[in-house]
């Protein structure tokens, strides 16, 4: 059964076998009108074997999916709901191999026209209808002009979708002139649509206006697309209040249109959704991108007038989470709230101002009674402030809010919650490359076979043990995943598919739940796309979503199988993993190798390869001294380069144990030198048995010094390495060294380092003594001879 929003087609042609991922460069065009059936062009790469277009919410359906024989493009018909949500929709492509990247497309409210050059200049503006979308391109340098009609007294407004499409850092700057070429008005940023400008006003007189819109730089570029919306739509900038109660119907203000404030009444869903949009809707005329508008558990209270002190403060007459509603509607002022705090009860108060898109940059202040500062904070949540206080005694606590700048305006609207801190749980998938946020940021498994990712967890007030599930995933598919212990955020999860799997997709959330039946958090799945990013890596828009992508895909040309090792890896121990290829016939490329997560203590080898034609390699891997003791679940991601993509699968999930060295011992520290013949000795002390004879090594000798290795049983307490020690060697001290036990059991080996730090001094030859110099005896003379 197809799900709303995906279709399936007959293949029109077969892809060769073992193809790899799609990628989808760009969607055109950038968006379409509610309730008509719009054809959009995908284009990219190895997209001859699409079969689906997931879109990630309702109201847009695929008619039909034509991919181009060249694997080029793919041409859908799309039908949008009159009742869509307007704004954008993200969406990525299915092939019979992979998951493209997520792209996105705009649904508006008003007919759609395109462009048409020459329009850049005044003399050759294009005229246009109001209330109408201008889809276009600016080009290096470029400027496009439209004529519009207007009325006096009617409302004027301009808004841009640029860098909200995602395609280039398209920084667009606009601008409203009259009949004499006088700017009217002009707008480059805006809070509301961030580097998307916006503008409304009441026209003055009847007539034509003219619309002028380039890069604020005058740059530009082939991708800098941008959808233009002209007309007397209504445009406000804020709504109070900026949040309300889940569950509940709420009266709000849609504030600073320049025709006044509208009024509505908003029925919020029953749970916690935290970002609702909202479309203000005037004389048939609906705004083309939606207000921000928070929804949380709290009860709502409205600042009261006149609030702009502590004795004047809004009060909350409940003890418990709150909500306050207010705006900062006159530069200079203050708003103030009290409320009513049990003692050592933690509570974190944080506001809601530029996280609804308010102008106000807000600075919170918590005071005593007395109005003593207890705390104060900026910027804790981007702009936004956050406070976390538990109070020393019970009683009634008050709240400052203004605005940093001490500005003010109509809709500086903010939103201060109070609650307990929430234990929560948000889950994501690391980047696999720096400033890649797109790159393995779903699952494409094929039939038969495995695919791993690693999970992060962010955990917020909680570090107890974690469970994992992921309800909805598609038929043939199972999540192989390890409880997650205290203290450990990142670990493998691994996807399996049968083989008889059927070749589909699933939007699905992640969920974690504490081990500890008595306790309750919240957990989300949440990934950040960075669509523009620029200079010094500075993200311009990004989109969010709470659904990863799950794909069942054909076959690949091998199987990758991480071979568990019958011995445990020691504390200061190594081990040679086996890797080994189970390969199709007609594939020999070379395969590489990567273990996707080493458990805390351990470190591993960055790759390794298995060569061409072959079918196995050994992995090296170690443990240091303090390597966490317990049996942990490793996987090893397997990728080969294939018909111009990459090809990658995983081992499923292979137990390793981590325990305590079998032997400790303790080098006694030598001096000697050069030329002689010594011995090291290294005491043991055993402490699990072991049968047969090991084999000891003493490693971190200089050059020019040999140690043949020894053997060693179980009952021996120590070992003395020969140490030989050539003539020409330099004088020194070598504090490296260490006596390397490797222990036989069955086909595996268990290699420790015993007495590491050992010691050995060179030191120069002693100087034979001086003989005494000889000295002659003297003459003597008997006097008088």
């Amino acid at each position: 059964m197809l799900r709303a929003g995906i279709v399936a087609i007959a293949s029109l042609w077969t892809s060769a076998a073992f193809a790899v991922s799609p990628t989808v460069g760009s969607v055109s065009p950038a968006g379409g009108k509610l309730g008509v059936d719009i054809e959009i062009t995908l284009s990219g790469a190895r997209l001859d074997d699409a079969k689906e277009l997931i879109l990630y919410d309702a109201g847009i359906k695929v008619v039909t999916l034509q991919p181009s024989k060249d694997g080029k493009t793919v041409k859908s018909l799309l039908r949008i709901a009159p009742d869509c949500a307007l704004g954008e929709h993200q969406l990525r492509l299915r092939t019979l191999t992979g998951l493209s990247e997520l792209r996105t497309f705009f649904v508006g409210a008003l007919p759609v026209n395109k462009e048409v050059e020459p329009n850049n200049e005044l003399s050759k503006a294009q005229i246009v209808p109001a209330n109408t979308t201008v889809t276009g391109v600016i080009t290096a340098e470029d400027a496009d002009y439209f004529k519009v009609e207007a009325k006096k007294g009617e409302r004027f407004s301009v808004e841009v979708e640029a860098i909200r499409l995602g395609r280039a850092l398209f920084d667009a700057y606009v601008a409203v002139l009259d009949d004499d070429g006088k700017i009217v008005a002009e707008c480059d940023d805006s809070v509301l649509f961030l580097q998307d400008p916006v503008i409304s006003f009441i026209a003055k007189k009847s007539g034509f206006y003219y619309v002028m819109l380039r890069d604020t730089s005058w740059g530009g570029g082939n991708d800098s697309h941008y959808r233009l919306h002209l007309g007397s739509f209504p445009r406000p900038t804020a709504v109070f209040p900026p949040g309300g109660q889940a569950g509940t119907d709420v009266k709000v203000q849609f504030l600073g249109d320049p025709a006044g404030s509208l009024e509505t009444v908003v029925h919020l869903p029953k749970t916690a959704a935290g970002d609702f949009p909202l479309i203000a809707e005037s004389q048939g005329l609906k705004a083309p991108s939606a207000n921000r508008f928070r929804v949380s558990p709290f009860p709502n209270v409205l600042e009261s007038a006149g609030n702009h002190d502590q004795a004047h403060a809004t009060a909350s007459l409940r003890e418990g989470p709150v909500a306050f509603n207010g705006i900062i509607s006159l530069p200079g002022e203050s708003d103030w709230f009290s409320f009513k705090a049990a003692r050592k009860q933690a509570l974190e108060i944080a506001v809601y101002a530029r996280r609804v898109r308010s102008p106000l940059d807000p600075v919170l202040q918590l005071l005593d009674i007395k109005g003593k500062v207890i705390d104060s904070n900026d910027d804790a949540a981007g702009v936004d402030s956050v406070i976390k206080f538990t109070p020393e005694e019970a009683g009634v606590y008050y709240l400052k809010i203004f605005d940093q700048l001490r500005s003010g305006g109509a809709d500086y609207v903010y939103r201060i919650e109070i609650r307990p801190p929430a234990s929560s749980v948000t889950l994501g998938i690391p980047e696999v490359a720096r400033n890649d946020t797109q790159s393995r940021q779903f699952i494409a498994v094929a039939r038969g076979n495995r695919m791993a990712t690693l999970l992060n967890v962010k955990r917020a007030n909680f570090n107890g043990d974690l469970t994992f599930s992921i309800p909805g995933l598609p038929p043939g598919v199972s999540l192989h995943a390890e409880m997650m212990p205290a203290g450990v955020d990142t670990m493998p999860w691994v996807f399996a598919a049968t083989p008889e799997a059927e070749l589909s997709s699933s939007l699905v959330e992640p969920l974690a739940r504490p081990r500890a039946a008595d306790k309750t958090v919240e957990s989300a799945y949440r990934h950040k796309l960075e669509l523009v990013r620029a200079g010094n890596d500075q993200v311009y828009y990004a989109t969010h979503t709470d659904r990863l992508p799950v794909a069942v895909i054909q076959e690949v040309p091998f199987e990758l199988t991480l071979e568990a090792p019958s011995v445990p890896l020691v504390r200061s121990g190594s081990m040679k993993l086996r890797v080994k290829a189970d390969r199709r016939p007609g594939f020999d490329d070379p395969i590489s190798v990567k273990m996707l997560w080493n458990p805390p203590g351990i470190s591993s080898e960055t790759e390794v390869i298995i060569p061409k034609g072959k079918s196995a390699a050994e992995y090296a891997i170690n443990a240091k001294g303090d390597a966490a003791l317990a049996t942990w679940k490793i996987v090893a991601l397997a990728s080969a380069p294939h018909k111009g993509g990459t090809i990658f699968t995983s081992s499923d999930l292979t137990p390793i144990r981590v325990t305590e060295p079998f032997i400790v011992g303790k080098i006694s520290p030598v001096t000697t030198e050069a030329g002689k013949t010594i011995q090291i000795k290294c005491a043991l002390d055993q402490k699990e048995p072991f049968e047969g004879k090991a084999v000891a090594r003493l490693v971190g000798l200089p050059d020019k010094v040999t140690a043949p290795d020894k053997e060693i049983t179980k009952d021996d307490k120590e070992v003395a390495f020969d140490i030989v020690l050539d003539p020409k060697i330099a004088p020194g001290s070598h504090k490296s060294l260490s006596c390397q036990v490797q222990i036989k059991k069955g086909s595996d080996t268990i290699v420790q380092a015993v007495g590491s730090g050992g010691i050995l001094r060179i030191v120069p030859p002693k100087k034979a003594p001086a003989e005494p110099k000889k000295v002659a005896a003297l003459e003597t003379k008997t006097p008088g001879k």
